[in-house]
């Protein structure tokens, strides 16, 4: 019996992203139920790297499609007067619109945005040749624009260095309902000089604005102007410092909710102090590798800006416990970042966000910090509800012992990050670290290195040797621990406890064997995978990984020199949903890895089999007939010299058309 749509549309409602689009492609009343309108407002189609002029354009699938889709971003490719039937089909069913490092030239920007006359989101971005000549929108092309934009609430002009007031105010004044700007990465001016050279007094610089420079103080006047809308700022990347957002804190009637000042080195205390006075519904504030900002920047903001949800102040070195310890004040604080502050220490931490337990924080990312493993206890104890952690980097703090508590305590987590975790082994991944069969006891680890002193003789590197030995030995164990207790019956905590992770990263974590992939990786929802450098991986723990862990999309296996090709047949065989492969570095990887990619791989979408010099670049080329493929990345050939002779050329490439595709290195 056929269920009816609406039944079908409620199931999938429970269903992950992947989940649904693979069920969408079972038939046809499951590929409408999976394009209901529910979920279509959430779906974007991204066109990267693809040619939309040619007569198998992709774009003539949306054209001819009864699905109406309302959210487009082209990345990365050419948009010409040809696409016109496109924009006359779909255009007024669009709502947003990104153009990322595009070439599009004026005429074919204007006729296409004259046809998307419900526009609510406008991002350009990177797109310098269209604002090059400054005549953008110039005259009666302004004009043509008024009704396209009228609804446009999320303006961005982020990274176009030839942006400048008029340019810029040829846009804004088309949209009268702005409630977000974005002028990230552009050459925003602060230097009064400029302003008195462009702008003598008496002028009114909203009806001559200068075509030269992009400066602040005609921004902010606009700001001014416009200021019972505007809700969302964000100028990361610019020379914004502590007077520019005074000044911008202090503009009447202005009610910000979001504002990102990422990466301005120039922002200073008095800045954050003024910001925190005026601005009191801020929920959303970024000041992450602001290096001026200092303790006294937490204070005015956790005392102040107690409607803060997410707070971002990575790398703000200057910042120490004693700032830290103010966070308690944040009681509606959900995404907190405070990575890399080399002068944070568990004390900051326990007296702030862990003060007493926490049920609202649900990301948190603390990466190189100096903690120890009782500090990452203590976080793991204190916040049950976190859905995001990254304690990459942190050395002393993520162990066996410490990982298992997290495996306890966080349930909930849908993003793992573990990188460059040294001391983490199977043992703690798979909980059998501290388990001993039955009438055993745990004997001392018996090294090369104790036995060469017994005999009396010298082993050079016999430091590593005794790493080896135990790390050997450490595996024999785990591994008869877990053969002898099923997860199922064992109640140890392990990372398979997690069973609603999407996203997680060991990279580096080289102690992590082919026993943890066989019996910690049990994730039927794991989409991303990192596994980057964790050397002792091979054939037989990737054949478990496949099998447990269906749903992956992502997989990194960068420089992991002990996988062979069976590995990888193996990965693409079974990985469905496979859409990003990385190989690099892995050296023992023939052709063969190639010709099962290009037989089983039917939605991959980046490639990168850099430094594997076994294989063949023609073969690698070939690749780009693949519909879905849009990055190669692979090595050049040759010379090939061996015995310190160069014993032959290397081979002659002819590159198709299909080498815009690929990226040779």
């Amino acid at each position: 019996m056929d269920l009816p749509n609406e039944v079908l549309v409620y199931i999938f409602k429970y269903l992950p992203k992947s989940d649904r689009k693979s069920a969408s492609e079972t038939c046809q009343a499951w590929y409408y139920a999976a394009n209901s309108y529910n979920f279509l407002k959430n779906k974007t189609v991204i066109l990267y790297k693809t040619d939309l002029n040619d007569d198998a354009s992709p774009l003539q699938t949306f054209e001819n499609s009864n699905i109406i889709y309302e959210s487009y971003i082209f990345s990365e490719v050419e948009i010409s007067n040809k696409l016109n039937d496109f924009w006359e089909k779909n255009g007024e069913n669009i709502k947003s619109l990104t153009l990322h490092n595009c070439d599009i030239r004026e005429k074919v920007f204007i006729d296409m945005l004259q046809k998307c006359t419900n526009l609510e989101i406008l991002k350009i971005e990177n797109c310098k040749d269209l604002f090059m000549s400054g005549c953008l929108l110039e005259g009666k092309s302004e004009g043509l624009l008024t009704n396209s934009l009228k609804k446009l609430k999320c303006l961005s002009l982020s990274g176009n260095q030839y942006l400048t007031d008029a340019l810029f105010s040829r846009f804004v004044k088309t949209a009268p309902d702005l409630e977000e700007i974005n002028l990230s990465g552009c050459s925003l001016q602060f230097h009064l000089g400029l302003v008195k050279r462009f702008y003598p007094s008496g002028t009114n610089i909203f009806d001559n604005p200068s075509e030269s420079v992009l400066t602040f103080y005609f921004v902010q006047q606009f700001l001014a102007f416009r200021a019972k809308n505007i809700k969302r700022l964000l100028f990361s990347n610019t020379l914004i410092d502590g007077s520019a957002l005074k000044l911008l804190s202090e503009t009447e009637h202005l009610r910000l909710q979001y504002l990102q000042v990422h990466s301005c080195d120039q922002l200073t205390n008095v800045g954050i102090s003024s910001l925190s006075a005026y601005q009191l519904h801020l929920k959303v504030l970024d000041i992450g590798l602001c290096t001026r900002v200092t303790d006294q920047s937490l204070v005015y903001i956790c005392k102040n800006l107690t409607n803060l949800e997410s707070l971002n102040i990575q790398r703000c070195r200057a910042v120490t416990d004693l700032g830290i310890a103010e966070l308690q004040k944040l009681k509606k604080l959900k995404q907190l970042n405070i990575s890399q502050c080399e002068l944070i220490t568990k004390e900051g931490i326990e007296k702030g966000i862990c003060s007493q337990e926490n049920a609202i924080l649900e990301e948190l990312d603390i990466n190189s910090l100096n903690l120890d493993q009782h500090g990452l206890t203590m976080i793991s104890e204190k916040l049950p509800n976190l859905r995001v952690l990254d304690v990459s980097y942190c050395f002393n703090a993520v162990t066996d012992t410490s990982i298992q508590v997290i495996f306890k305590n966080q349930l909930l987590l849908h993003t793992l990050r573990l990188s460059r975790s040294d001391k983490v082994s199977d043992g703690g991944l798979t909980g059998m670290g501290k388990v001993r069969t039955e009438g055993q006891e745990e004997s001392p680890v018996m090294s090369n290195f104790e036995n060469s002193i017994a005999n009396n003789r010298i082993h050079l590197g016999s430091r590593a040797e005794e790493e080896i030995v135990r790390d050997a030995k450490r595996k024999r164990e785990v591994m008869h621990m877990c053969e002898q207790l099923s997860m199922d019956v064992y109640s140890g905590f392990s990372l398979a406890s997690i069973r609603g992770l999407k996203e997680l990263n060991i990279s580096d974590c080289n102690r992590v064997t082919d026993v943890s992939l066989t019996y910690a990786f049990s994730l039927k929802e794991l989409v991303n995978l990192n596994l980057s450098r964790c050397q002792q991986i091979t054939h037989e723990g990737i054949k478990h990984l496949v099998k447990n862990c269906p749903s992956i999309e992502h997989i990194n296996l960068t420089d992991c020199y002990n996988l062979q090709d069976d590995a990888i047949i193996e990965i693409v065989k079974g990985l469905q949903r496979l859409q990003n492969l990385e190989l690099r570095g892995c050296n023992q990887l023939t052709d063969k890895t190639l010709e099962g990619i290009m037989t089983h791989c039917k939605k991959l979408k980046f490639l990168d089999v850099l430094g594997c010099w076994n294989m063949s670049p023609e073969l690698a080329c070939s690749l780009g007939v693949l519909p879905t493929l849009h990055t190669v990345l692979f090595s050049k050939p040759g010379p090939y010299i061996t015995d310190k002779v160069k014993n032959r050329s290397p081979p002659s490439l002819s590159f198709p058309a299909l080498m815009r595709k690929l990226r040779i290195h």
